[in-house]
């Protein structure tokens, strides 16, 4: 189970502008050792970064990797990274906080179904069982209480 602790009310604030534009492939590496077929023992790991925010367009990267082993032996190593370009139309300037909680939410929300179908047919058309990639759990971060408001007073009649 893949798990993502993920600042919701941050999201918010840049989703209201962003439109997604593009997902690209931009990078994959896989290699399997062609004498083993059963069923393995895998990791799977991910991580979602800004690498551009320039000129209205926001640029995530999310890389993924997965690994197979049996007996303490790597089997199958697969790397894959996604582009993903949204349009960004805010009136104002977006906190660097928000927009790096927007790309490891939304970066990964995004690109998952692709990160699923591709590994399930890779594995698949590497000899070994299909790699069945589960749904990303968000965890919402912990947000501290707003402080209270003093009760508003009322003029006296």
């Amino acid at each position: 189970m893949a798990v993502a602790t993920v600042d919701f009310a941050a999201v918010a604030r840049v989703s209201q502008y962003a439109e997604l534009k593009e997902i690209r492939v931009v990078d994959v590496s896989a290699k399997c050792d062609p004498k083993y077929a059963a069923p393995l023992e895998s990791e799977f790991s991910h991580e979602c970064l800004v690498v551009g925010n320039e000129n209205g367009a926001l640029d995530i990267s999310c890389q993924y990797r997965f690994t197979g082993n049996a007996a303490q032996t790597k089997i199958v190593d697969i790397e894959i990274k996604y582009l993903l370009t949204y349009a960004i139309s805010s009136p104002e300037p977006l906190s660097k906080e928000d927009i790096t909680q927007f790309a490891n939410g939304n970066g990964t929300l995004h690109s998952w179904p692709f990160v699923r179908e591709f590994l399930h047919s890779l594995t698949s058309r590497m000899g070994i069982p299909p790699f069945k990639l589960g749904v990303m759990h968000f965890v919402p971060t912990q947000q501290a209480p707003a402080p209270e408001k003093a009760p508003t007073q009322t003029p006296n009649s």
